[in-house]
């Protein structure tokens, strides 16, 4: 960017002539200390030394120049590529106007021109859309994107403090420039939803085009070019805005596909229109022009012959037999353009197609314009003669070709008889330049141009500067003493250049030029144009009006309204920043192992895949719901949190936002949970529903299990509904809370019942245990990166990977547990311990719930020692003594173990406990979450997570391991690990309503009965006090929840109950399955819907027992000795008709004939 400062500050407007007497200049207001001069794209010419007679070849480049003066202040974007041209290969000699035939109107070159923009004040409110543009242009530019040429010099902005202030305070801000550049995407975004785009929406968007990063402006481009596309009816002002989007592409943001797509959707438009209407054909031919500079300039190539050249070749040769000579024009000029766009067809297939054709390639064109006029006027004059030695090489292969300049023909016999032939001209480079130097301000060394140049009596060269001049003077943002010399330039051209003067139709489009700038709205140089116009009738010329808008583009915008429209729309990417940055920030780099799953829970345990790359794949797809089942432990919410932290690494302004949701800690998440989860995030309602209504959620929904939930949250929340969020939904739970029908609980549901489409959009994956090769790597992280390990041992220097492996595998069965990523992590931890307390690790014996109470008492030790050192109040300190005193571990284990029995009484089994004090210090959260110095204590040592206000175990099954143990609590001895030593516990499992083994049915928690079921097989006293629970349910029907819970219990751990005597207990619904009962007594027993699948049953007693919905794992059948011919039930499904050789009628449930 190019920023002028002070040094301007001496006539910043005023062009001198070699009359020193012209006194019409019109004075312009002085720029003071605290304007500044800014541009998007700069393009800073330096004085050059005079050039050799071969210089070096170099690559041709675009530049986009233009500007906005400043009052803290802008240079506008005109985007205007240099021109190609060849170096000299010889001493040519130049074409000049004898001195005394010449003015020189521009003695000296200039800036850019420039618009006064106010620059805001950092951090306030922007109110105009020019104001975005320099705001935006003046932030950082990230560095893989910035090209360093148009970086500005270090010293641009030393004269300016205000400015250099605004800066600095940018580059210390990251919040703002975040603010600042959304405001722009969300402008563009605004305008892509826009249907009508007026003329000044458009100028809006031009103006912000070059100081867009690629991303947004790439978006913004697609959407002009298919709004373009799609309309019916030709919007010249967005033809043009696209136009200039294209010419002012910031670096890089450009690709060749888009210039040809372009082209191709002109081309179509151009071939439809140009037969009905001329003044839609100009302004498609003219834009087909100016993207083809644009496409020479990038180097475009392998442009389809059949499809895109030779169509656009014969749309433009139509054009010739027009009477319409701007047209006729603007048809040729593009066809120029056209020979430096190269087809998909190599030289070589030219010459066998074109027979004695001339080869591409003998003129070169391949060296940077730098603006340099002596360079320019040495290449166009080699140019000229390389054209001149192609003509006469060529002979009469190319029909028709004669040279313009010799010929004295005027335009319109020109343009229909000499451009089509497929030769590169040299008055077309010659224009190029002209524009080139008129974007720099580089109008004295313009002025050379045109009197010096090789083509100058070219009546196409001589057409296209008087259409070059008209637009300078038509264009306000020039000064006006600029304008006013530039309606001179063409008045001595017209009158006193006898090069210029010898074609009428050169001379009548002169005439129409001033006649036509004789009504701009500025008086000054209205004047100049009506003086000079006098002249001209008196040499008895006439002039007609310009059918077509003399400029070469949109004007500035004079309103803003799509930024005020964006400004009153609820700015989210700032806070999706926000929160981006957080939700990072918040990540915890535990120890992660990339999980394995497999396609559904009856696949093949071998047909596994990676996890995150099969959720990558539906996110891609155009299902709704993918379903991740797991073990509890296995790993589903630390693949969650690795997947959110993985897609808002990711995330890139307007894409999908990932959205972690923990089911828990919502209340009522079948409705509104995205809602709600948005408003913990602080987002306001109206940003909500800006998201609701215009942006995709990735939402990862944690814990469904865990939040007790039975509803389709996909149809609760009515998701992918109309005018509902637009959501892709990956949701966790785990396998053992499912039923057999599970899936309906999470497969979008169609509004249409007759469809199938559902089932396309529902996917599923089941986290598999851990392999061996994965333990080992989950091991060797843990000994480098877990940052509990040294604290927990009171040991830094822990053991090798090796190690830890070798005891693994030594404790019989140990490996087969570890699968498991969580219980993998305790008996890492658990290890040291049993280590150092068994020298022969081959009888330890580990099980689950031995697992937990070793980690457990090694968390609540570690955090006694760390209170113990640490500076505690004097209340605090009491509280903790007294603690010490009654057996701190102790009192921690029943801390938690009241806690998880009231929160399994309190909130069902939801995990995630909500505590303000002021709003619960009188309820039953008080006792956990209060500010009493020993309750806070306990919470500070105990394996709880806080997030705000909400409380929860560091793991769901941590709570269920304390409420197995407020079902049964066994006292603590060094000897559980060995298998030799019963326990010895006392009767602690009281036969009273208040026990959960009463009061719940525990088949819903398969996680608490594995743990009660390793309690069983280690504690005599528990077996027998569940057998005890059974017995009373023969009895007292108040014991029926337990009997259930205890011999579910009891057949889970394995215990045989061969022979038992059962007789009248009271077990509805109980899980049998695998169970033992070979000769027991069930006579009498309450065995409705009991699963009995795969028990051994032989001689039970199961007389005047209740039968009904008992599950047997076999269903009923009939035998027959014939075969069946067919068969058919009766409308009530009772009766089952089977035709044999003699029909029978079945009475199902009774498995007797009734008839036959």
């Amino acid at each position: 960017m190019d920023i002028q400062g002070s040094a301007l500050s001496e006539h910043p407007g005023r062009l001198d002539t070699d009359d020193d007497s012209d006194s019409q200049s019109t004075t312009l207001p002085r720029i003071r200390k605290r304007d500044k001069i800014f541009a998007f794209n700069p393009f800073r010419s330096k004085p050059k030394a005079k050039p050799s007679k071969v210089p070096t070849p170099e690559k041709a480049t675009a530049h986009r120049l233009s500007t906005v003066r400043t009052q803290g202040s802008v240079e506008i974007e005109h985007a205007v590529t240099s021109t190609a041209v060849s170096s000299p290969a010889s001493n040519v000699h130049l074409m000049t106007i004898p001195t005394g035939s010449r003015v020189n109107i521009f003695s000296q070159n200039q800036n850019a021109p420039a618009v006064c923009v106010s620059l805001p004040i950092f951090g306030t409110r922007i109110e105009t859309t020019l104001q975005l543009a320099l705001c935006i242009g003046l932030l950082p530019k990230d560095s893989d994107t910035v090209n360093k040429n148009d970086e500005p010099p270090k010293d641009t902005f030393t004269n300016d403090a205000a400015l250099l202030a605004w800066v600095k305070a940018a580059e210390q801000d990251p919040t703002e420039q975040e603010r600042i550049r959304s405001l722009g995407a969300r402008m563009v975004d605004e305008f892509a939803k826009d249907t009508s785009k007026d003329s000044i929406e458009i100028a809006e968007m031009v103006v912000l085009g070059p100081v867009l990063d690629k991303e947004t402006y790439r978006r913004l481009l697609q959407s002009t070019i298919a709004a373009f596309d799609q309309s019916v009816l030709l919007k010249v002002d967005l033809l043009q805005g696209l136009v200039q989007l294209v010419q002012s592409a910031p670096a890089g943001s450009l690709v060749s596909d888009d210039l040809v797509k372009i082209l191709s959707v002109l081309r179509i438009r151009l071939q439809g229109t140009h037969q009905q209407s001329l003044e839609h054909s100009f302004h498609l031919t003219l834009a087909v022009s100016r993207l083809l500079d644009v496409m020479a300039e990038h180097e475009v190539k392998d442009v389809d012959r059949v499809i895109e050249h030779e169509p656009l070749y014969g749309v433009l040769s139509g054009l010739k037999g027009s009477s319409d000579p701007y047209l006729m024009y603007q048809a040729c000029y593009a066809f120029q353009a056209l020979q430096y766009v190269p087809d998909n067809e190599t030289p070589l297939q030219a010459v066998f197609r074109h027979s004695m054709g001339v080869v591409d390639g003998l003129v070169k064109t391949s060296t940077i314009l730098k603006l340099d006029l002596g360079s320019v006027l040495e290449g166009l004059a080699n140019l000229q003669q390389a054209f001149e030695s192609a003509v006469e090489t060529a002979g009469n292969v190319y029909e028709g070709v004669c040279s313009l300049i010799e010929s004295g023909q005027g335009v319109l016999v020109s343009l229909k008889e000499g451009y089509g032939n497929g030769q590169r001209r040299p008055w077309y480079t010659a224009i190029r330049a002209a524009n080139a130097f008129v974007q720099a301000g580089q109008l004295k060394d313009l002025n050379s141009l045109i009197y010096e140049t090789s083509c100058r009596r070219d009546p196409l060269f001589q057409w296209g500067i008087c259409q070059l001049l008209g637009e300078m003077v038509s264009d306000a943002i020039w000064d006006t003493t600029i304008r006013q010399k530039t309606v001179s330039l063409l008045g001595d051209l017209c009158q006193n250049d006898p090069e210029w003067g010898q074609d009428n139709s050169v001379k009548m489009w002169i005439h129409n030029i001033i006649g036509h700038l004789s009504t701009v709205d500025d008086e000054a140089v209205s004047t100049v144009a009506q003086n000079l116009l006098k002249d001209l009738h008196q040499d008895q010329v006439t002039t007609s009006e310009i059918p077509y808008p003399l400029r070469n583009r949109l004007p500035l915008p004079t309103k803003s309204p799509t930024l005020i429209r964006v400004l009153t729309i609820p700015d989210v990417e700032s806070d999706l920043h926000r929160l981006k940055l957080q939700r990072l920030e918040a990540h915890r780099k535990d120890v992660y192992i990339p999980p394995l799953a497999k396609p559904g829970l009856k696949a093949n345990d071998d047909d596994l895949f990676p996890l995150m790359e099969k959720v990558q794949d539906f996110l891609a797809s155009k299902r709704q719901v993918m379903l991740v089942l797991g073990d509890s432990g296995s790993g589903k919410s630390t693949f969650n949190r690795h997947l959110e932290n993985r897609l808002w690494i990711d995330y890139k302004r307007g894409g999908a936002i990932p959205l972690f949701i923990n089911l828990p800690g919502i209340r009522a998440p079948e409705d509104d949970m995205i809602g709600k989860q948005l408003k913990s995030h602080s987002f306001s309602d109206e940003q909500i529903l800006e998201l609701k209504l215009h942006r995709q959620l990735i939402v990862i929904c944690d814990g469904y299990d865990e939040s007790q939930q039975q509803a389709n949250l996909h149809h609760t929340n009515q998701l992918n509904r109309p005018g509902q969020w637009s959501t892709k939904m990956v949701i966790s739970c785990r396998t053992q809370f499912l039923g057999p029908t599970y899936a309906d609980r999470f497969k979008p549901q169609s509004e249409d019942r007759y469809t199938s489409g559902p089932q396309d959009l529902f996917q599923e994956a089941i986290i598999a245990p851990f392999s061996k090769e994965q333990i080992r790597n989950y091991v060797e992280q843990y000994c480098t990166h877990d940052p509990q390990t040294a604290l927990l041992f009171h040991n830094p220097s822990l053991w090798s990977a090796d190690e830890y492996m070798d005891k693994l595998t030594a404790i019989p069965n140990v490996m087969d547990l570890v699968k498991n990523p969580f219980l993998l992590t305790l008996a890492l931890k658990a290890l040291p311990g049993l280590a150092a307390s068994n020298k022969d690790l081959t009888r330890v014996r580990i099980t689950r719930a031995g697992l937990y109470d070793k980690f457990i008492d090694q968390w609540l030790e570690t955090n006694r020692l760390r209170l113990q050192n640490n500076t505690l109040r004097n209340n605090e300190q009491e509280a903790f003594n007294a603690l010490e005193d009654d057996d701190f571990i102790g009192c921690g284990i029943d801390y938690l173990r009241r806690l998880s029995a009231a929160i399994f009484e309190k909130q069902d089994g939801n995990p995630v406990v909500q505590y303000i004090h002021r709003q619960d210090k009188n309820s039953w959260k008080a006792a956990f979450f209060g500010t009493e110095p020993e309750v806070k204590l306990l919470r500070a040592a105990s394996p709880l997570i806080r997030t705000g206000n909400q409380h929860r175990f560091v793991h769901r099954s941590v709570l269920e391991y304390f409420l197995s143990r407020v079902i049964f609590n066994p006292t603590r001895t060094n000897d559980e690990y060995d298998p030799q030593v019963e326990m010895a516990s006392p009767a602690t499992l009281v036969l009273d309503a208040a026990n959960p083994l009463f009061q719940r049915n525990l088949l819903e928690e398969p996680s608490i009965i594995q743990f009660l079921c390793d309690r069983v097989n280690l504690h005599p006293d528990f077996r027998q006090q569940l057998r005890s629970c059974i017995d009373q349910s023969k009895i007292d029907a108040s014991a029926t929840v337990a009997a259930t819970n205890a011999i579910s219990i009891l057949v889970r751990a394995g215990v045989p109950l061969h022979g038992a005597d059962l007789r009248g207990v009271k077990i509805p619904r109980a899980d049998l399955s695998g169970g033992q009962f070979d000769f027991a007594q069930l006579q009498g027993a309450d065995l409705r819907g009991v699963n009995l699948a795969g028990s051994w049953l032989r001689q039970v007693d199961m007389s005047g027992a209740q039968m009904e919905g008992v599950r047997f794992g076999e269903l009923p059948y009939i035998q027959l000795i014939n075969s069946v011919i067919a068969c058919n039930y009766s409308p009530d499904g009772k009766m089952l008709a089977i035709c044999l050789s003699t029909n029978r009628i079945w009475k199902l449930g009774q498995n007797r004939s009734i008839m036959g």
